[in-house]
Formats: C-alpha cells, sequence, structure tokens
C-alpha cells in the first residue's frame, strides 16, 4: 500500500496559519491560463539515520528556506516507508506556489508574479540571474547542507551529497527508481523490466568496483616500493652524509687558511711597495732641491764673476 503521512506543515510568509485548501484553491485562481502550473514539487529522501522528529525538522527548515528565498507558500507532507518496501525510505513531499505570496492586513493571501525560479532563462537574464537550472543546483545544494548539519548534530557520520556520480568522479551508473509496486512484485519472485535493469547495473557496478580495487592495489603496491626506495636512499644518505661533511669542513678550513695567508702577504706586499715608493718620492724631492740649489750657487758666481770683470776694467783706466 502507499506510505502513510507522518507529518504535515504549509509554510507562508510573514507566518501564521493557513487552510490547505484555500491555499491550493487561491493558486489555481490566480493563473489565468488554465494549463498554467500552479506547484512546484520536492521529493526529498530524508535520512534514515535521524529520528521521526528530526527528519519533520530537516524538511520543515528546508521549507522555511524557500519561503524565504522566493517569497513563496510551501506544503510539507513527510511520508513513512511503504510496507512493501524499502523500510528506509522515509521522504518527503514538499509543493510550493510558483508565484509570490503576501498577507494582506485583514489576514487573506494576495498572490503575486511568478518566483524568480520559474521566470524564463530570457527573463532572468534581464533581471542579472543566472540560469534556472543552476538555480535548481543550488537548491539541492542547499538541501544537501541542512541533511548533513542535521546528521552531525545527531551525532551520525553519514553525509549525502547533491552531485551527480559524474561530477563526483564516481564511476558507477545510477539504478532506476523502483516504486512500491515494483518492490512487491520483487520480493514475491517476480522479474520486472525495472528490477533486471538495475540487477544488470548493479553487476557492471561491482565489476568496475572490483577493476578499480585491483587498479588501488597496483597503484598501493608501487607507492610502498617507491617509498621504501627512497626511505633507503635517506638512510644512505644519512651513513656517509658524516664523513663526507667532516671532509668537506675540512677542505673549506684549509681552502680559508690559504686565502687568509695570500691576505696576509698581499698586505706585507702592498705594504712595502708603498715603503718603496715614498721612499723614491723623498729621493726625487731631495735631488730636486740639490739642482734647485745648484742652479742658485751657479746664479751667484756667475754675478760676482761679472762683478769683479767690471771692478779690473775700472782700474786700468
Amino acid at each position: 500500500r502507499q506510505s502513510s503521512v507522518a507529518h504535515k506543515a504549509i509554510f507562508v510568509p510573514g507566518g501564521g496559519s493557513v487552510d490547505r485548501s484555500d491555499l491550493w484553491n487561491g493558486a489555481e485562481t490566480s493563473e489565468k491560463r488554465k494549463d498554467a502550473r500552479t506547484g512546484r514539487e520536492w521529493v526529498l529522501a530524508l535520512p534514515h539515520e535521524l529520528t521521526s522528529d528530526q527528519r519533520a525538522e530537516l524538511a520543515d527548515s528546508f521549507a522555511r528556506e524557500l519561503v524565504e528565498r522566493y517569497g513563496v507558500a510551501v506544503d510539507v507532507a513527510v511520508h513513512l516507508p511503504g510496507e512493501e518496501g524499502d523500510d528506509r525510505n522515509h521522504h518527503a513531499h514538499v509543493m510550493t506556489t510558483t508565484r509570490t505570496i503576501e498577507r494582506g492586513a485583514d489576514g487573506t493571501l494576495t498572490f503575486g508574479d511568478k518566483s524568480t525560479i520559474e521566470l524564463s532563462d530570457k527573463k532572468r537574464a534581464s533581471m542579472g540571474l543566472g540560469k534556472a537550472a543552476d538555480e535548481v543546483t543550488e537548491v539541492r545544494q542547499l538541501w544537501a547542507t541542512l541533511a548533513n548539519v542535521a546528521l552531525e548534530r545527531a551525532g551520525q557520520e553519514a553525509r549525502i551529497d547533491h552531485r551527480t556520480n559524474e561530477v563526483q568522479g564516481l564511476d558507477r551508473v545510477p539504478e532506476r527508481h523502483m516504486g512500491a509496486n515494483v518492490v512487491a512484485l520483487e520480493r514475491k519472485g517476480h522479474e520486472t523490466p525495472t528490477g533486471n535493469h538495475n540487477r544488470r547495473i548493479r553487476a557492471e557496478n561491482a565489476q568496475r568496483a572490483e577493476v578499480i580495487d585491483f587498479a588501488r592495489a597496483k597503484l598501493e603496491q608501487v607507492v610502498k616500493v617507491m617509498r621504501d626506495g627512497f626511505e633507503k636512499v635517506a638512510q644512505a644518505f644519512d651513513r656517509i652524509t658524516p664523513p663526507v661533511q667532516k671532509k668537506a669542513e675540512k677542505a673549506a678550513n684549509k681552502w680559508a687558511a690559504f686565502a687568509k695567508g695570500l691576505k696576509a702577504g698581499a698586505a706585507k706586499n702592498a705594504e712595502a711597495e708603498r715603503k718603496r715608493l715614498a721612499e723614491e718620492r723623498q729621493r726625487a724631492e731631495a735631488a730636486e732641491k740639490e739642482r734647485a740649489e745648484q742652479k742658485a750657487r751657479d746664479a751667484k758666481a756667475y754675478q760676482e764673476m761679472l762683478q769683479a770683470r767690471a771692478q779690473r776694467r775700472g782700474r786700468k783706466r
């Protein structure tokens, strides 16, 4: 039989309660086209690791986020697993109005424009918004975040991922959903097309898993061999490093002493060269002084000779 409802709730902008029939009758009346869509449904797989109260609160928290984000009304119904199906199949049907809603001063609900997630990509682009498909992905991510927070608070290690197998990098083909009727037939021993398809997919996924596990084991073995080799090289370096380092230090000290001797010898030679140049300069200066004094003496002797010659001429007259 169909799974029973364990929890129901309706959330509208501004809070307060509203009759379920009034809500959806108003949604129908607000549409001008007969084929217009009045609601969008989100089907949530609720973690079986949570308690009934925790699952209900998780579904309600998702509904409140949708109300806050889009300004729509949200109708929540949490279902228990069916008697003929998987006893872990806790799920919720979350139905949102496609139009925004406001509550008037008299308490009545007024339906406005279509919410942004219902708009065409062209209209969304004119409003500076991305594609509607990207918006749906963001809502799925929101649900995964809320569910994982609830699991963490409950002390559970399980986590959910809103991404597809391809995006997650999982080499696994997804199975088809099996409804309650199909599950009931399969449990009674009757093969169904969906059941046969899923059994084939499970076999292929198992084969893929074996290949991946074998490849991973071989890779781990190669990595271990490489790691062991690196450790042996490191140990060898540890053994040869001390004597090599000591020898290098000895050679470095030797060259340092040699360089120090060269520096000292160069300084000594430079000092001797400086003294030699100073002495040569002193000798040159003394020679220059001697030449100047000799020139002065020669000039004086020449003047004295001229004076004596003049005196002799004067006496002869």
